[in-house]
């Protein structure tokens, strides 16, 4: 698997992980979504410490 698909794949966990988020944010408990969105940013930061390694 090359980087660039292995980047595709974080892009598409990381844009789930923040929309799960702020739905969980809006709707129900806001420390719960805080802290999903929060995850789903490490997901984004492993992407672009990657792209900039490259």
């Amino acid at each position: 698997m090359n980087k660039d698909k292995i980047r595709n794949w974080l892009n598409i966990i990381f844009m789930i992980g923040a929309l799960v988020g702020v739905i969980y944010y809006l709707s129900a408990d806001k420390t719960v979504g805080i802290y999903i969105i929060l995850v789903a940013m490490c997901f984004k930061i492993v992407e672009a410490s990657m792209r900039m390694i490259r």
